[in-house]
């Protein structure tokens, strides 16, 4: 939490210096002059993503012959979502999840496996989106020093990460095997993951060329996962202040100006969040449902 909380801070706080340097009038004339439809459509993105991120969930759900409907998957999944924006990071959008279907299946190990293999299924989507990003790396000069790579992950697969991972996949690994009986139901959760990830990455795009930045869809699937699993890094609370300095940064490297790039990582994160506002109702629902169920340690 100390890690956290000081690279949260740290973050928060090189933005907040490179906000000092915008010219904030030029910033308001680009929000001013984007088209009216680049809002509503980046939100109707935002909002189909989300659904098809509760509908691959539900697949995974019903392969184990969960009594769930994808409405309610969808409610409890928008639950979680404005878990994770909104609350602190100790009473997650992952364990509101887990609490949910923990009350409908009594089986807690079962409701746990499907977050976590929801989640398993998300992270090997993005993954193939890697090319992009390695396209986007080599256009801006970038390049990434395979030495500090190795050392990263020396760090990480022989640390305390490597231990949570193994603990989880060892108490767990016999749930999952589960859906290994199950191989079109993963298949299907992955294709699902797959397009909800260009969906919502889409809606960025839309933003960013309604802002006059010059970027092809591809630069943005490559920028912004970049920046997806530099947050997934355990060096800031929920990404903030981190996402908007990967993003800025990425961005201005790729021919926007700073006023153009800033208020693309800052629009993008508050329809990011916005668009999760509807779980606030759901979540109020399940935390009074579940409140005899405790989380498990691992979450």
């Amino acid at each position: 939490m100390i890690l956290k909380w000081g690279g949260t801070i740290a973050s928060l706080t090189l933005f907040v210096w490179l906000l000092t340097k915008m010219d904030w009038r030029q910033s308001w004339e680009i929000l001013q002059n984007m088209p009216v439809y680049s809002y509503g459509l980046a939100l109707l993105l935002l909002g189909l993503g989300q659904f098809l991120n509760s509908v691959r969930w539900y697949i995974l759900l019903k392969a184990q012959n969960v009594q769930i409907s994808i409405p309610e998957t969808f409610e409890i999944f928008m639950g979680g979502a404005f878990a994770s924006n909104f609350l602190p990071s100790t009473i997650g959008g992952d364990t509101l999840r887990f609490l949910a279907i923990a009350r409908i299946t009594k089986d807690r190990p079962l409701g746990l496996a499907s977050v976590i293999l929801d989640r398993l299924v998300n992270l090997l989507a993005t993954c193939t989106l890697i090319p992009f990003s390695i396209s986007v790396l080599r256009t801006t000069g970038l390049h990434l020093d395979r030495n500090l790579l190795s050392m990263a992950g020396l760090a990480v697969f022989n640390g305390k990460a490597a231990n949570w991972i193994k603990r989880v996949i060892n108490k767990y690994l016999n749930l999952l095997k589960r859906w290994l009986d199950k191989p079109v139901s993963l298949l299907l959760a992955f294709v699902v993951a797959w397009i909800s990830s260009v969906i919502i990455l889409s809606a960025v795009w839309v933003l960013a060329r309604g802002m006059g930045i010059q970027v092809s869809l591809w630069q943005v699937l490559g920028a912004n996962t970049i920046s997806y699993f530099i947050t997934l890094l355990p060096i800031s609370i929920s990404g903030y202040g981190l996402r908007e300095i990967t993003i800025t940064s990425l961005y201005t490297l790729m021919g926007a100006t700073l006023e153009q790039a800033t208020a693309l990582a800052l629009i993008s994160r508050i329809f990011n969040t916005l668009i999760t506002l509807p779980g606030v109702i759901w979540m109020q629902r399940i935390l009074s449902e579940t409140k005899d169920i405790k989380p498990p340690e691992t979450m």
